[in-house]
């Protein structure tokens, strides 16, 4: 398997939308949850999928985040006022 660049920047996204844009502290909490959930995921539901479902687990937990809160874990809620 050959790593480049892309596959770092690929994983990032999921990280960053789950911790929030504009928050630091959001995307270190997130990529630690993150990475904990693609390796238990693996272990534990990996077998229901026949394996290799780490690759992909990152976008479903983002896509599932953004429907529950789109700001992010500890993203700022825009208010827009009329």
């Amino acid at each position: 398997m050959q790593f480049s660049l892309s596959l770092v920047v690929l994983k990032a996204l999921p990280v960053l939308v789950l911790g929030g844009f504009d928050s630091i502290l959001g995307a270190i909490v997130a990529g630690l949850l993150i990475g904990a959930l693609e390796k238990l995921s693996e272990v534990y539901i990996g077998p229901y999928f026949g394996g290799g479902i780490e690759g992909w687990f990152a976008y479903v937990i983002a896509l599932a985040f953004l429907l529950v809160r789109p700001a992010g874990l500890f993203g700022q809620k825009t208010v827009e006022r009329a």
